[in-house]
C-alpha cells in the first residue's frame, strides 16, 4: 500500500506519456514553440511499465494516461494492454483531445482501455477553431463517435469560457445527454498562455444551464475535487 506524506492512500496514478500536442489550444499553449524533449530520452513503454507494476502491486487501483496527447506516442495501445495483461480490473483511462481517436478507438479498447476523457468545448465548427488554432471539429466528433461504438465510456470535458462558448453550455449538455456521455464542465485557470480570455465561475455555470434543467447536486466524491449534479430525469 501507498500512502503520502499526509497519511492518505494512494490509488490513483497519472502517466504522461509525452509532452506533445497537435492543437494548441488558446487556453493552453504558448505563441511560441515549446523545447520538446527529444524522443530519445523518452522512458520506453517497458521503461516505464517497471515502475506502473510497482504501483499496481502497491494498490493503486485507477490510471489515466494523459500528454501532451497521448495518441501522439507511438503504440500506446501496446503499453496499455501491458498494464491490462497485468491488472486486468484496474480503472484504465486516457485524456485525449480526440483528433485521432477515430484510428485508434478500436485497437485501445481490445487493448483493455475502459474510459476516455475528451475534450469538447464547442459544436460549432469556426468557434472550435478558434480555439484550438485549427480546424478540428469533424474530426473530433467523428472520434467520440467511433470511440462509443468501440465499447469505450466517454466523459466530455468542456473549459468554460465568457463571451466563447456560454451560449452552447445547454446545448453542449443536451448533446453530451443525446450521446449518453458524462459532461465535465471546467473553470478557467488563468495563466501566462490565455491571453485575455475569462472564465465562468461554478455557480455562473450552474445558473446558465438553470435556465433549461433541473438537477440536484450528488455526494461529492471524498477523492475528487469535482461537484456532481443529475438532471431530473436521472442523467
Amino acid at each position: 500500500m501507498l500512502i503520502d506524506g499526509h497519511g492518505r492512500t494512494v490509488d490513483y496514478l497519472r502517466i504522461s506519456v509525452t509532452q506533445r500536442c497537435n492543437f494548441r489550444c488558446k487556453y493552453c499553449m504558448p505563441k511560441t514553440p515549446f523545447s520538446w524533449e527529444p524522443r530519445e530520452n523518452l522512458l520506453s513503454f517497458e521503461e516505464l511499465f517497471l515502475f506502473v507494476k510497482v504501483c499496481l502491486d502497491e494498490g493503486v487501483k485507477k490510471i489515466r494516461i494523459t500528454g501532451g496527447e497521448p495518441l501522439l506516442r507511438k503504440d500506446l495501445d501496446k503499453f496499455i494492454a501491458m498494464i491490462n495483461e497485468h491488472s486486468p480490473d484496474v480503472d484504465l483511462a486516457i485524456t485525449t483531445n480526440g483528433f485521432m481517436l477515430k484510428h485508434y478507438a478500436k485497437a485501445l479498447k481490445n487493448a483493455g482501455l475502459k474510459r476516455i476523457n475528451m475534450s469538447l468545448d464547442s459544436l460549432k465548427t469556426e468557434k472550435a477553431k478558434f480555439l484550438a488554432q485549427k480546424s478540428v471539429l469533424h474530426e473530433v466528433l467523428a472520434g467520440l463517435d467511433a470511440a462509443l461504438e468501440a465499447g469505450l465510456k466517454v466523459k466530455l470535458n468542456t473549459v468554460a469560457l465568457k463571451g466563447i462558448n456560454d451560449d452552447e453550455l445547454i446545448y453542449l449538455l443536451e448533446f453530451a445527454r443525446e450521446k449518453d456521455c458524462q459532461i465535465r464542465f471546467i473553470e478557467f485557470m488563468e495563466n501566462t498562455h490565455a491571453g485575455d480570455l475569462t472564465g465562468l465561475k461554478s455557480n455562473e455555470i450552474l445558473d446558465i444551464l438553470r435556465r433549461k434543467f433541473i438537477f440536484t447536486a450528488l455526494p461529492k466524491l471524498q477523492s475528487s475535487p469535482a461537484s456532481l449534479y443529475a438532471l431530473a430525469d436521472g442523467y
